[in-house]
């Protein structure tokens, strides 16, 4: 007998969906499912569409676990099933979604095998209803997050798949993580940074299946309908309470822990400009959004200025179109780019050494570090010859690699990766960082309060 699959469906007000999502809980290929329903007060006949499913799904020979509770809201849902798995694998499922018969086979089929991995992941394939009829809409991947790196960063910044009904996880890996010791059921509208940032941080060995192995209603979800303000405002900040309530609990020092506040406000920030600016054309809008996007806007402009150092002081003007799409992305890449970070410890007795920038991504990113921290005081190219050749008043010279210093840093212009690896060979100590993002140099000239040597600020912020 293979593995017992714990699977929680917190149920509230889905009559008109949950029989599609057992249908395809009953055609599942695993044969070892605890199926535990949590029906959260439902008052449109939720409760009686499971009574008459009982039958079939206990005849396929799974375990069925009932819980009836007055409404408490999908936290309270969801806490109510996790207590009662007895499982060795545990999956979360929306009631009006659907599952690929093969769901539960393929990820707890793998980690059965698979000693070493302690959770698995799939894409999904959301869908809408128009006119009665379904329309699928694009694959949701899953495969940026077969790296395993930065997991819960880009979670939280929107990097990745968000929802935690794509997840299969062994039950010793959340038992280890405290997801259940530690979970919240203060909030009504979502859950899903008490599985994310505990799973993520657990470090555990993450597989990626990227098949479309759930389907995802997006028709009946709450989170792509809001029709005001208020209510974007409600759901993102509880959100940001759950991921804020998690991260305290977790046992990761202070200093992580304010960097993950910072990018959880910085999330915050993106959640909200998309429903007031970037929303589908197949989506309602935010009906009152012009009452309220001037004021957001100022909010998003000071928060940045909080969270980043040099303050970019972007005028307000600008998060309050889709332009604002290119500056937060910048900013996000800042945040989780470890090159900047590691840039950023320079102490005062470095030396910065340009190499190669007599080319012509070097003369378009140097003037942009005259004044900041990365401003090369020493100038290498190999074509560098005989005669007096300058850039930024500095005289440039041949590469000197026998008189680097273990506290020197190396910036390589050229944008081949051979030359940088030449570079980092012959280094020795010397740090060495690759500046060859054309993007970059883009979003620095697009926006030149930006300072180059930008970074997230969350020391003493918080």
């Amino acid at each position: 007998m293979p593995g017992k699959v714990s699977m929680v469906v917190p149920c509230y007000n889905k009559a008109k969906y949950i029989g599609a999502m057992l249908d395809s809980v009953i055609a599942q290929e695993w044969e070892n499912i605890e199926l535990i329903l949590v029906n959260d007060g439902s008052t449109d006949g939720t409760r009686e569409v499971i009574a008459a499913y009982e039958p079939r799904i206990r005849q396929r020979g799974y375990e069925l676990v009932i819980v009836d509770q007055e409404n408490a809201g999908c936290c309270a849902a969801v806490y109510a099933g996790l207590i009662r798995m007895s499982g060795e694998y545990f999956c979360l499922v929306d009631a009006d979604d659907e599952l690929d018969q093969k769901y539960v086979s393929t990820m707890a089929g793998w980690l059965d095998e698979n000693k070493d991995y302690q959770w698995a992941m799939c894409s999904y394939r959301p869908y809408l209803i128009k006119d009665g009829r379904e329309e699928p809409l694009s694959i949701t991947s899953c495969a940026p997050m077969a790296d395993n790196v930065q997991l819960l960063e880009r979670h939280i910044l929107r990097r990745i798949i968000t929802t935690s009904w794509v997840y299969m996880t062994k039950m010793d890996y959340l038992k280890k993580c405290c997801l259940i010791d530690n979970f919240c059921t203060e909030r009504r509208k979502t859950y899903e940074p008490l599985f994310a940032v505990p799973l993520m941080l657990g470090c555990g060995k993450l597989k990626c299946f990227d098949q479309p192995l759930y389907k995802f209603n997006r028709f009946a979800s709450d989170m792509y309908y809001f029709d005001s303000y208020e209510k974007v405002d409600k759901y993102y900040s509880d959100y940001s309470y759950l991921y804020n309530w998690s991260i305290e609990r977790t046992s990761i020092g202070q200093e992580e822990k304010n960097k993950l506040y910072a990018l959880v406000k910085l999330g915050r920030v993106k959640d909200h400009l998309y429903h007031l600016n970037d929303m589908d054309e197949t989506e309602n809008n935010v009906k009152d959004r012009e009452l309220y996007i001037d004021g957001f806007a100022r909010e998003a402009s000071n928060l940045i200025d909080e969270l980043f150092e040099p303050m970019p002081q972007l005028e307000p003007e600008v998060f309050k179109s889709k332009q604002y799409i290119h500056i937060l992305d910048f900013l996000v890449k800042i945040a989780l780019s470890p090159d900047i970070g590691k840039l950023m410890h320079i102490s005062e007795g470095t030396r910065i050494i340009g190499y190669g920038v007599l080319g012509k991504f070097a003369s378009k990113l140097l003037p942009l570090l005259i004044g900041t921290r990365l401003e090369p005081e020493i100038l290498w190219d190999i074509a560098a010859g005989i005669g007096t050749v300058t850039i930024m008043g500095k005289s440039i010279i041949q590469p000197q690699f026998d008189q680097l210093r273990e506290s020197d840093v190396i910036l390589v212009f050229p944008k081949s990766s051979e030359v940088f690896k030449y570079v980092k060979q012959n280094s020795n100590a010397a740090k060495v960082f690759h500046m060859n993002t054309e993007y970059e140099i883009a979003s620095r000239l697009q926006f030149p309060k930006i300072a180059l040597d930008c970074r997230l600020r969350h020391e003493g912020v918080f």
